[in-house]
Formats: structure tokens, sequence, C-alpha cells
């Protein structure tokens, strides 16, 4: 069963790809989860001893640790597909994608064998949505190249609520069913959406007063909205500039100007973002 807190995604891989026709994949498992659209061409899946069809139009939802292999494609496949923890854990990001079956991991490699946290669910891999050009426009944003990666966390959370809802609505545990409020304006901020988001719009956003979100979220975690969210914001800043210009950063977290944030990040942290993105 999931505690809906838990859902903090690590996205692994994100990626367009097509398969040759001929080609194939051996029986494998994967550590983590995987959902594919199948864009053009069709194939046989053997899932856990199960053959199914797919073919263009269909989501398939591979699962931690069950066995598969791709066969019998006649004409290139388009599959476009995102590798992903539903939770982000310390290994998370050394963790690779697998291409092994069960007998031939070493015992590092099966540790590294998420939880199924739909166990207790059927295993057929073809799920569905309700709304499915929504669930495509969720889906493609998170492997577009142009997508950042908190964006991409941010979206992938949305959609991972929609394939639950549509396909596995009895996954969450029943006494987690009421999520706090606080709880949720701590998910919005951990997830991105939230980082440059003043109390007046976190207020509008979940239609409650600014005084009581901020007297809850206290109350909970010992701190206020804002300071929670600087904090968040900062972090997050420090870590984007590895990768991403200042002005970058500055416009992606919402700061008023290149000057103002340079201000609040050397105030958090001593030192300057072009002195973080000096080579050492």
């Amino acid at each position: 069963m999931l505690d809906q807190s838990q859902i903090n995604p690590y996205v692994r891989v994100a990626m367009n790809s097509v398969m040759p026709a001929g080609g194939g994949i051996k029986r494998r498992i994967i550590f983590d989860y995987e959902l594919i659209y199948l864009s053009s061409g069709s194939f046989t899946l053997t899932y856990n001893g199960t053959y199914l069809h797919c073919e263009a139009g269909q989501f398939i939802f591979i699962r931690p640790g069950i066995p598969h292999s791709f066969s019998n494609i006649e004409s290139d496949l388009i599959q476009p597909h995102i590798h992903f923890d539903i939770t982000h854990t310390e290994n998370s990001a050394r963790v690779p994608v697998s291409f092994k079956d069960l007998p031939a991991l070493t015992d590092e490699e099966k540790s590294w064998i998420r939880e199924d946290v739909f166990s207790e669910s059927p295993e057929n891999p073809l799920v569905s949505f309700s709304e499915k050009q929504k669930a495509l426009k969720l889906f493609y944003k998170i492997i577009s190249s142009e997508t950042s990666a908190l964006s991409k966390k941010a979206e992938l959370i949305r959609l991972i609520e929609m394939l639950i809802n549509d396909n596995f609505r009895n996954v969450f545990e029943k006494e987690t069913r009421f999520f706090p409020i606080e709880a949720q304006v701590k998910d919005y901020i951990d997830a991105g959406q939230g980082l440059s988001a003043k109390l007046d719009d976190l207020a509008k956003h979940f239609s409650y007063s600014k005084c009581y979100l901020d007297h809850c979220f206290g109350s909970r975690y010992g701190i206020g909205i804002m300071k929670y969210r600087n904090e968040k914001r900062m972090q997050t800043a420090k870590e984007m500039l590895k990768r991403s210009t200042v002005s970058e950063v500055s416009e992606k977290l919402g700061f008023s100007s290149i000057y103002a944030f340079s201000r609040a990040f050397k105030n958090r942290f001593g030192v300057s973002p072009n002195e973080i993105k000096k080579p050492r």
C-alpha cells in the first residue's frame, strides 16, 4: 500500500526512442517503473509469462522485478518512455536502467529492485487514462529536452496521480486518504511548483486563508511557509547552478531580477551565484 506523502518521484530516463524492425529486448527485469507510450508500430510483450499484443496508441506500464521481453517487431517501433522511482531515495541517482534477467543480477543489483507499491493489483501492464490527451501532454512534456528537471518532476507527480486514479484506485492506505492541507502545501513546494509563490498565491491556490495555512504549516513542521519556501528555493538554486546560468536560475525560480536573486543567494550562502559558478 502507498502513503500519498511518499510520492516524490525521481526521473531516471525520459526520452523518445526507436526500436528497429526485427529488433527486440531479451527477457529482463527492471529496478524501477517504466511508462511507455507506443506511438507507432506493434510488438509482442511477454510479461511474467503472459503474451500480449501491443499496438500504436497504447500505454504500457512495466513494474519493478517483473520479467518481460519485447519481440515480433515487424516495423520500426517508436516508443517514448520514462523510467522513474515513485520515491526518491539516497541511491536513486546511481541506479541504472536494467537489461538483465534476475539470475544474472549481482546481490547488490538485486537490492536495487524497488518495492512494487502496486503489488496487490493485477499485473496487466496495459494501462489507460480517462483523459488521454491530458496524459499525453504531460508525458511528452516530461520527455522534452527543453523541460527543466524540476518541471519534469512536477509533471510526473500529476501523471502518476492520473495513472493511479484510472488504474490503481485501491493503492493508497486507508488511513492516508485524508491528506492534511499543510502536507499538500509542503509537497507543492517540494515538487518545485511553489518555489516562487507568495503566501497570498498559496492561499488562493489551496482555497484557505493565508493565516490559517501558515498556522497549520507552522504547527506541523515548526517553520513558517515562507521561511520554508525560501530555504527550499535557495537550495534548489544552488543545485540548478551546477548546470544552468545565473540568469536562467533567476528566471526559472521567479526572482524579479538577477540582482534580487544574487542578493538573496549571497545572504543565504555568503557567496554570490557567480562565485559558485567559477571553476575550482
